[in-house]
Parts: C-alpha cells; structure tokens; sequence
C-alpha cells in the first residue's frame, strides 16, 4: 500500500528554528512585567517552566506556588511568544529552507502537524506564501490544556489524518518527539537532519533518515512494503 498523504512538523522542518539561547533571553525580557501583572515574580525557574519545560503539570504547579490562575500565567506566555515569532519572521530570521520548493512536486495530500501556536504556524505560512501548499495544519491552540495534546501525543497527527481521509501518511520530523508521535500514530516517519540535529542522537528509530526534503518525492513513489529505509 503506497502512502497516501505527506505530514510535516513545521519549525526545523520547513522553517528556520531560531536560536533557543538567544530567544529564551528575549522571552526573560519580554515577559518579567505581564508575569508580574498576574502575581508571578519571575525568576530563571520561572522562565525555565514556562519556556523550557512546557508541560501541563509544571504550569499548574507555578499556579499553586503563586496562587494565581495558571491559564493566566500561560496566556502571558503564549502572548509572548507571538509576538517574538512574528517579529523574527519579519526580520528574515525565520525563513524557509531551500528545499521547501519540493511540495510543489508532491501530488499526495499534504498537512503540518506542530507543537508551536497555530496562529503562529499559519501567520508564517501566510507570509511566505506557502499556506496554499498544505490542505491542512494541526497545531495548539494557545490555552493552557493544549498542552496536553501536543507530541508525542498522536493526536494532532490523527486530526490531520482524518481531515485528509489518509490511512497511511509519511510523517517528517526533526524531533525524537515526532518520532515517538508518529510511532503512536502507527505511521512511517522520515526523521530529517539539519543544522539544529546534525549531531542528535535518537532512542527510537525512525522509518527513514533523511539530509533534505528533496528525499521525499523519491520514498512517497514507493510502496511501503518496498520502502528503502
């Protein structure tokens, strides 16, 4: 059975990831006074949480430590990082790579499944003039229970599944996340090496591994059973 729909995860895969260093300063910055307008006292635990951590458990936590509404704490957060996402894509800091021109050769269905903002994921997509290219796009909704649907959850990878009628999608991640998300969605992934991973090493094993997009158009003509991995 040949795959029927390609699903990409969207930074590191499509676009440009931006330096974690450099935006975790930014978000420090940034954030210290909105997270003392809902009675949070930053500290670099608190903006580890919130920016490292990212789990559902540990916001509620910050919550109850400072007897405030976590969903509060988290629109702080999200806000935030919107407004740095957009402001990089403007400043050519978040750019797609080269070999996103490949999509316009795929015939199969194709979709973003993301654990960033969906806002943010269609607002770069937009700028770019490549949100034509995608039939539909899985991400998180920015409020704090969405958390507990991102990957390796599978469950953004079904949705997309399921908007597409595909039954046996290729999924391409950067991630071990999208891995294991893709294994819990019992489909292929094709795990791609860029700058960002060169050197990651994974606990699971992907379908494939692959060095561009470009590999794709070749591993979609396939039929799984034949497949090269």
């Amino acid at each position: 059975m040949s795959y029927d729909a390609v699903l990409f995860d969207h930074d590191g895969v499509l676009v440009d990831v931006l330096s974690r260093a450099q935006l975790y300063t930014q978000f420090s910055e940034q954030s210290r006074r909105l997270l003392r307008d809902v009675g949070v006292t930053p500290s670099d635990s608190v903006y580890e949480t919130l920016y490292l951590s990212v789990s559902y458990e540990d916001v509620t936590t910050l919550g109850e430590q400072f007897d405030t509404d976590p969903a509060h704490i988290w629109r702080v957060r999200e806000a935030v990082i919107e407004e740095l996402l957009t402001a990089a894509v403007r400043n050519g800091d978040k750019d797609p790579y080269e070999d996103v021109s490949m999509l316009e050769t795929l015939s199969l269905p194709t979709g973003i499944v993301s654990n960033n903002q969906t806002r943010i994921v269609e607002d770069i997509l937009r700028y770019h003039g490549l949100r034509e290219q995608f039939d539909t796009v899985w991400a998180r909704e920015p409020h704090l229970s969405s958390l507990t649907r991102k990957k390796p959850e599978p469950t953004f990878i079904t949705g997309a599944m399921n908007d597409l009628g595909a039954s046996n999608p290729l999924y391409v991640g950067d991630s071990e996340t999208d891995v294991v998300a893709g294994q819990r969605a019992n489909v292929d992934v094709a795990f791609i090496r860029r700058e960002h991973n060169r050197s990651t090493a994974l606990s699971v094993t992907p379908t494939y591994e692959i060095e561009s997009l470009i590999a794709i158009s070749d591993i979609v003509d396939f039929p799984k059973s034949d497949s090269p991995v």
